[in-house]
């Protein structure tokens, strides 16, 4: 109970949650309490240890999951997929929830080896020096350390997985990271994990049973750093939405208005300056820019490509209206010929 919830968010912490699991397992604790040293242990990449914990937590669903992680830290990076098979499922939510996550860790292992597929990921950060590596995590959770080129991420390892709720991060497809990766962007800026896993440290270990009041108060900071992080990055995520939310309320405008003018009927030519001028929206005695400055304006709502998606009806209206609006720009600039008939 002392230990909370693993892994915990910070490097020390989970090294005294190692020695507070550890202790436990050592007093008789059951599945649950292995499989949980066995998150802390994948979470501060000791692979190795991670797997001969897990593989004494028989009969608890998580198990499975470190069991495949802790498998895929060390090169070569494939899972050992027969053992996890090979590890009693159980039942229940937790059961559920540890099979839908072995299969998206599945799908992502194969989109890394393709470079194509649905799997969604995300950034978490980009090493700048050689050998040049990045971090990026699956919806299963999954951490992963690759090695980036100009059009594709050739997987080094799995890195150190921050818990179950990791993958809350992974939304876009892995050609669109590769593309941030490619503008630059580094993602929420993690460290990169080294190419080897570390090995378990003992020292470290025992030093998480002897926590002082500075290191207590070092832990505080850190953590409100990090909540301080997490909240920029949810400012700016609602920023981003506020923005798409907006893109496509104009397009739904767009939409609308052209629909309207769809069930006016047929959009007549102009016959004289007065109607080229109102289907501009333009005095009639406009000069050659303010007649160009709205003709712009006006015409880009009827590109094919404003259009091309939408119902065939509303792509014949905005043909219609741009042969509309072409003849009555000529008509204002003196470069048309006389005026054109009514379409039939």
């Amino acid at each position: 109970m002392s230990a909370g919830a693993a892994p915990a968010s910070g490097e020390r912490g989970r090294w005294r949650q190692v020695a507070l699991l550890a202790t436990a397992v050592a007093l008789g604790g059951g599945a649950r309490v292995r499989a949980d040293l066995a998150a802390a242990l994948h979470a501060l990449d000791a692979p190795d240890a991670a797997l001969h914990v897990a593989r004494g937590a028989d009969g608890d669903p998580w198990a499975r999951w470190w069991i495949a992680l802790a498998a895929g830290q060390s090169p070569p990076p494939r899972p050992s997929m027969d053992e996890v098979e090979g590890c009693a499922p159980g039942s229940g939510p937790d059961a559920r929830e540890v099979s839908r996550r072995l299969a998206d860790l599945s799908d992502e292992l194969e989109d890394l080896a393709s470079g194509t597929g649905a799997a969604r990921f995300g950034l978490l950060g980009v090493t700048q020096t050689a050998p040049r590596r990045a971090l990026i995590v699956g919806r299963s959770s999954a951490a992963y350390v690759v090695a980036p080129t100009w059009d594709a991420l050739d997987l080094v390892r799995l890195g150190p997985s921050d818990g179950p709720q990791g993958g809350n991060r992974a939304h876009l497809p892995l050609d669109d990271i590769v593309a941030m990766i490619r503008r630059g962007e580094r993602g929420v800026d993690r460290p990169i994990p080294p190419d080897i896993p570390l090995t378990f440290d003992a020292a470290r270990f025992l030093d998480g049973l002897r926590e002082d009041r500075v290191a207590r108060d070092r832990e505080l900071l850190e953590l409100a750093d990090e909540v301080r992080q997490e909240r920029a990055q949810l400012a700016q995520d609602r920023a981003k939405l506020r923005a798409e939310k907006s893109q496509v309320a104009a397009i739904l405008r767009q939409v609308a208005a052209l629909r309207a003018q769809g069930a006016a009927g047929p959009i007549p030519i102009p016959e004289t300056r007065a109607d080229a001028a109102a289907l501009l929206e333009i005095s009639a005695g406009a000069g050659p820019d303010e007649v160009e400055r709205a003709f712009r304006a006006q015409i880009v709502r009827c590109h094919p490509d404003r259009v091309a998606a939408l119902h065939p009806d509303i792509r014949g209206q905005a043909e219609r209206l741009t042969v509309a609006l072409n003849a009555a720009r000529e008509m204002l600039l003196g470069t048309g010929s006389s005026p054109r008939r009514r379409p039939g």
